[in-house]
């Protein structure tokens, strides 16, 4: 099954040139080594590392501790916050929903949401998933973490956008709520049960649930920020979260390996719908979007685009809460990286990942 539809995603990513997972080769001792000489000389307390190819989960580990003042170790049961790789929940309900003829990408978004000013007229849905809608992000931006969605909405409705839709690039977290309430009105569902019976279900994913859900039972794994030599409280705290399709899920390591086993292989969405996702996004002046200047990082739906070596690798990176984390898919090798930390440092956990997929195919440099 993995191998066919490893085929099938060639013929749709012409990007990607695809290989076959038997020609790359894990080394426990050899990623044990990595893992923990990074996680002494990052400073983080607790790492924890999966790591798959095709549908065969080859390599979990669980380094140092989850909660520094209970000196509690980490876990297969451990629950980690998945901070921004939730984007990718709300990106995979748009494109099943388009799958099902439910909705268009290219439809423009004021046929769902209502009170959205005139300046919001031409935006689409594909621009909350490519994050070129212009629209303000309510974390960053506005400083309006712990908000409640409704007086976030009226003070982003009230303000002006970043740029004209589609005209440039920028990290907006409420396109990804306001997506989730578009989930919400065609499917008469709650966006949360939504997700949990098309995706959750399907793939058995038991642990993985909003924060409003969270039953703790002391496997939370806390999260720390790292400030003049001590471990310290962040910024934020997830339970405050009252968004939607942002960032708002936790997670168990083998639960999160499901997700990227059960959507590379085809159980979610259709190869064509992979594509898609991955697809490096364009602008209105048909320019390819560049993340940072100069840097080749492009964007999909709810993915990032790069290369480590001459190797196309998507992945999404997640910051906040006292954590770092990422999940990182190299196609040409149907091989999956997932890296969890309790310490929050923005792409922290995907220097780790990076790392570890060089190790895995023998390259040391960006071409």
């Amino acid at each position: 099954m993995i191998r066919s539809i490893c085929i099938l995603l060639c013929v749709f990513l012409a990007s990607f040139s695809c290989t076959s997972e038997s020609s790359i080769k894990i080394d426990p001792e050899e990623i044990d080594g990595l893992v923990v000489k990074l996680k002494d000389s990052l400073k983080i307390p607790g790492v924890a590392v999966g790591i798959a190819i095709g549908d065969d989960i080859k390599y979990t580990r669980f380094t140092g501790t989850g909660n520094l003042s209970k000196d509690s170790e980490l876990s297969d049961s451990s629950l980690w916050p998945l901070c921004s790789i939730s984007k990718q929940f709300a990106t995979a309900a748009c494109l099943k929903l388009s799958e099902e003829g439910k909705l268009s990408l290219d439809e423009k978004i004021s046929g769902y949401i209502n009170g959205l000013p005139e300046s919001y007229e031409n935006i689409r849905i594909s621009n909350l998933l490519n994050q070129t809608s212009g629209i303000k992000d309510y974390i960053n931006e506005k400083k309006l973490y712990g908000a409640s969605w409704e007086d976030i909405k009226r003070s982003i409705f009230s303000d002006t956008l970043n740029f004209v839709p589609g005209s440039s690039w920028s990290y907006s977290n409420t396109g990804f709520c306001l997506a989730a309430g578009i989930v919400e009105k065609i499917t008469g569902t709650d966006y949360y049960d939504y997700i949990k019976d098309n995706i959750f279900k399907k793939l058995k994913m038991e642990k993985t649930v909003p924060v409003s859900d969270i039953q703790d039972n002391g496997v939370m794994v806390k999260g720390y920020e790292y400030e003049n030599g001590k471990y310290v409280a962040p910024y934020l705290d997830i339970s405050e979260n009252n968004g939607k399709g942002d960032g708002e899920y936790v997670s168990t390591l083998n639960d999160l390996l499901k997700w990227s086993i059960g959507l590379t292989g085809g159980k979610i969405l259709k190869e064509k719908s992979l594509h898609e996702m991955w697809s490096r996004a364009t602008l209105n002046n048909g320019d390819t979007i560049e993340v940072f200047p100069n840097s080749g990082m492009n964007y999909g739906m709810g993915w990032f685009v790069r290369k480590i070596g001459n190797v196309d690798v998507v992945w999404t990176p997640g910051s906040g809460f006292g954590f770092s984390t990422t999940l990182q898919y190299v196609p040409k090798y149907n091989l999956t990286v997932i890296v969890f930390c309790n310490r929050e440092k923005f792409l922290m956990a995907d220097e780790i990942g990076e790392a570890v997929i060089r190790k895995i195919i023998k390259t040391d440099r960006f071409d």
